[in-house]
């Protein structure tokens, strides 16, 4: 999954406004960052096989360090953990079990959609529902849950200009346009994996930037 992965975000900060949409932005792709610096440097392995399934060409065949159900819960408690010390005080409990939760959800949408790649642990079993399987269904539900919950973003904040009220759905329209983008036409073989991690690194800073820019627009609404 990918763009699906920021419905957590927006969800999340439209839940605990307290917390940085661009710091959730991060934190729903913060295993795939490290997935990213891990392939680069060969401590996780995959390889770019065309029509591998139908909504992707990778085989994500060694990735424990980063997807696998442990490390999932890990990488979430950690970074919960760096949150509470970086806003201390007890009332940021709350916002930092929802910063775990946001990594952790990670794991959950890519269950979803992944074939039987993710680890318990190292090695086998390895698991998977398989959406990808089927490329019209599994991006209708990205962008569906993308959709839904920027749109629950922009009910629980006030735009603060007119910038503000089309800010959430410019964001929203360019993933869209990135993830179709990523498929149509069929991706040609990358230079090589560390190329292909390098672009995904750059794709996942690059959203994190723009929510920053897009939560300046607006602001938490009065009821929330």
């Amino acid at each position: 999954m990918f763009i699906g992965h920021y419905a957590a975000a927006c969800a999340a900060k439209a839940v605990r406004p307290a917390v940085p949409l661009w710091l959730l932005f991060v934190a729903v792709q913060l295993v795939d960052f490290a997935w990213a610096i891990f392939i680069m440097t060969g401590v996780e392995q995959a390889r770019f096989v065309p029509g591998f399934v139908a909504a992707s060409h990778l085989d994500l065949y060694h990735i424990p360090y980063t997807h696998s159900l442990v490390a999932a819960i890990i990488w979430s408690v950690a970074f919960g953990a760096l949150y509470l010390a970086w806003q201390r005080g007890s009332s940021n409990v709350v916002s930092a079990v929802i910063v775990a939760l946001a990594v952790f959800s990670h794991w959950l949408a890519d269950f979803i959609v992944h074939v039987p790649d993710l680890p318990l642990l190292y090695g086998e079993p390895k698991f998977g529902l398989g959406l990808w399987r089927h490329f019209w269904l599994s991006q209708a539900l990205e962008v569906g849950l993308l959709a839904g919950a920027v749109f629950w973003y922009v009910r629980a904040t006030t735009p603060l200009s007119a910038a503000g009220r089309v800010a959430p759905w410019l964001l929203f329209a360019f993933m869209v346009a990135i993830q179709i983008y990523s498929h149509i036409p069929p991706p040609e073989p990358p230079p090589s994996m560390s190329a292909f991690a390098a672009q995904g690194l750059f794709a996942y800073t690059l959203f994190a930037c723009l929510a920053w820019l897009t939560e300046r627009t607006r602001r938490p609404s009065s009821n929330t």
